[in-house]
């Protein structure tokens, strides 16, 4: 018998950090006062670091310094299988852009989609520098 296998959603997810620490949010809805971390559902037969050029690419302001691929984590979301790319970016400059995105001090993150999660992921990736 076929079991139904779940979606995988495979995902690139960015903590863009300029040089004083601040940290890129932005805000993909609009009308939502919550705010994310920079990111991207990859297409079929993406690369995740493709995906994350094509992210940067949408911040016309920016200066990106580096990025390099932090962590790899997966876990069960409401839509099927996360599978989520994490980098770090360093980067300066006006975002940019077509989306509403500010920077933002790591100690005073805005309200966020996800609850503590982007909150998480910035200090996973700032914890890991070094």
């Amino acid at each position: 018998m076929g079991e139904h296998q779940p979606d995988i959603q495979l995902i690139a997810n960015l903590v863009v950090l300029r040089p004083d620490g601040h940290v890129l949010f932005v805000r993909y809805q609009r009308d939502d006062e919550r705010w994310w971390l920079p990111g991207g559902d990859l297409e079929p037969y993406e690369h995740p670091d493709e995906r994350a050029r094509a992210i940067l690419d949408g911040f016309s302001g920016l200066k990106v310094m580096s990025m390099a691929m932090e962590e790899v984590e997966s876990f069960r979301g409401r839509r099927g299988w996360h599978v989520i790319f994490t980098y770090r970016v360093e980067a300066d400059g006006g975002p940019g852009g077509d989306l509403p995105a500010e920077w933002f001090p790591p100690d005073r993150l805005p309200r966020t989609m996800h609850g503590k999660w982007e909150r998480d992921r910035v200090s996973r990736v700032l914890s890991l520098a070094g």
